[in-house]
């Protein structure tokens, strides 16, 4: 019996390791760097895995990002929520003179999958923990290489928004078009032109670090009442699809009738989508050309002509 409850306890062990070790053999090692990675100036943990620099994902809540994993999806969360300002509160401190080339890890390749605003990116485990590139950050900011000082820093773009004011003219009149035109002037700010604007709930235009420029109207049945119809109905049919899902497979109808140019590029709509309820209609396009900042937008001119 004592050898029995031993060899029981003996493959009761070897099964528990093999969890340990993620039910694979090792893929390869995570080795010590010189190299010094930096969010936002906070220094932060990095290895070199496939000749890429790579950190733990779980230490990114120290540096303004909210990590969460859903158990029933096996899928890893990473994102960064602008309005709420997470503060960095990681104390790292690089050593000095790091060794390179020595084990830091054994990595195994991971079944959860991981993304980052959204977008699935490449991970492993070690350690008990996820490994990700540090590269994979990019949607929230800018992440630059800097081969002289062996640093790669990662830093954030805040999301812009411009809304265009009330403009409190006339909305009884029919209409089948509208146009909306920025453009900057010597005190910074936009000198703005519009047709038939002030039938739409504050228009607004959102970039920063979302990948794309988007403009967003809303249109209030109580406000305008039918005058909207022409490019409601428009818009409805150019979509066809389900309330509220996002359209990719066809915006050549749109950007038949729907022309846009920023910094004197012209750019087509890539996106479009709907959302119904209460009484309004919401409509987002998005553009294929990101901005930054509003300090690099120069001009905007969208039109539209159903």
């Amino acid at each position: 019996m004592k050898k029995f409850v031993l060899f029981s306890t003996l493959i009761l062990s070897l099964i528990l390791s093999s969890f340990t070790a993620y039910g694979a053999a090792p893929i390869a090692n995570a080795v010590t760097t010189d190299i010094v990675a930096s969010i936002d100036g906070a220094p932060i943990p990095c290895y070199n895995l496939f000749g890429k620099v790579c950190i733990f994902a779980e230490d990114l809540e120290d540096y303004g990002f909210d990590v969460s994993y859903d158990n029933n999806e096996k899928k890893l969360y990473i994102n960064r929520y602008q309005e709420i300002n997470k503060p960095i509160t990681a104390t790292y401190v690089p050593p000095q003179n790091r060794p390179i080339g020595r084990l830091a890890y054994k990595v195994y390749p991971s079944n959860l999958v991981t993304t980052v605003d959204g977008n699935k990116m490449s991970s492993f485990r070690a350690d008990g923990k996820t490994l990700i590139y540090f590269k994979a950050l990019e949607p929230y900011g800018d992440v630059v290489w800097n081969g002289e000082t062996r640093t790669v820093t990662y830093t954030s773009i805040a999301p812009w928004k411009y809304t265009l004011l009330d403009s409190g003219k006339d909305t009884t009149a029919d209409i089948s078009d509208f146009s909306l035109t920025l453009t900057k002037n010597a005190a910074g700010g936009f000198d703005v032109a519009e047709k038939n604007m002030q039938y739409m709930t504050a228009p607004t235009l959102t970039g920063g670090n979302t990948p794309n420029v988007a403009f967003e109207i809303s249109f209030v049945e109580a406000f305008t009442g039918s005058t909207t119809a022409a490019v409601e109905n428009f818009l409805y049919d150019t979509l066809n699809a389900n309330l509220g899902e996002w359209i990719t497979n066809d915006t050549t109808r749109i950007n038949e009738h729907m022309k846009v140019t920023i910094n004197g590029e012209p750019v087509p709509v890539t996106w479009v989508s709907r959302l119904i309820g209460n009484g309004h209609s919401d409509y987002k396009f998005i553009f294929a050309k990101k901005v930054k900042t509003l300090d690099d937008l120069q001009s905007i001119s969208i039109t539209f002509q159903a």
